[in-house]
């Protein structure tokens, strides 16, 4: 199967994983490989439509500038892949979970995984002048996010 969100083509495949996940849907774009495990085409297109445009919205209201269409479908489906693969995985490893609703929590834009996703894209996308577009989009002062940037560091190499 095939859609898009925003300017992003994305191909959903029934698959079999090799590695002993089970069965799932490999999603795809030029960017993006990624397995879900117990998860059916209908469902992830749905949630990933659904939970792109609540990401997307969200960041749209904050009227950074210097933000691309283009990078604001980027960075906002990397957020969505990531806490979809998560609240997926909760599905199946804990029994509390098994009917957990796939849509985005809003309480989770202010948790350190965004911050982090968006950080990476723009290092890795832009990485002379990240720092800018990161303050826009974070709301961050140049001191807020080069000791946001120390924090991560440590956190990342310990």
């Amino acid at each position: 199967m095939k859609f898009n969100v925003g300017q992003i083509a994305i191909n959903l495949k029934d698959e079999i994983s090799p590695m002993g996940l089970g069965e799932g849907v490999r999603l795809t774009t030029k960017r993006e490989n990624w397995f879900i495990p117990n998860q059916t085409i209908d469902e992830t297109s749905e949630i990933i439509t659904k939970n792109h445009k609540i990401v997307k919205n969200y960041f749209k209201g904050k009227n950074v500038k210097n933000i691309t269409e283009t990078d604001l479908d980027n960075f906002s489906l990397k957020i969505v892949l990531r806490y979809f693969q998560m609240y997926n995985q909760w599905r199946t490893t804990h029994k509390r979970e098994m009917n957990r609703d796939l849509t985005f929590i809003h309480k989770d834009f202010e948790h350190p995984n965004t911050s982090d996703t968006i950080v990476d894209y723009f290092m890795s996308e832009y990485p002379d002048d990240f720092r800018v577009k990161c303050e826009s989009i974070l709301n961050m002062t140049s001191d807020q996010l080069r000791e946001y940037l120390i924090r991560k560091e440590q956190f990342d190499n310990r």
